[in-house]
């Protein structure tokens, strides 16, 4: 169970790289302290297979394409 400090419901998390790995696990942290997730990454198939994923966990998220790199 989250902690209180941490409670972010009514919040939208914005995470960069959410599709897989590291970025997929706080996103679904991110969703158990209450906030709606929004996944960022390059490659729109990975996301929207990371936002089924966590929409079948009864997470709202959403995915976007983005390109948060510096050239």
């Amino acid at each position: 169970m989250p902690l209180d400090a941490f409670n972010l419901s009514g919040k939208v998390a914005l995470v960069t790289g959410g599709n897989s790995g590291i970025g997929l696990g706080m996103a679904k942290g991110l969703a158990e302290s209450g906030a709606d997730v929004c996944i960022w990454g390059t490659n729109i198939e990975k996301n929207e297979k990371s936002q089924k994923e966590l929409s079948s966990l009864g997470i709202k998220a959403h995915a976007i394409r983005c390109d948060v790199s510096s050239e």
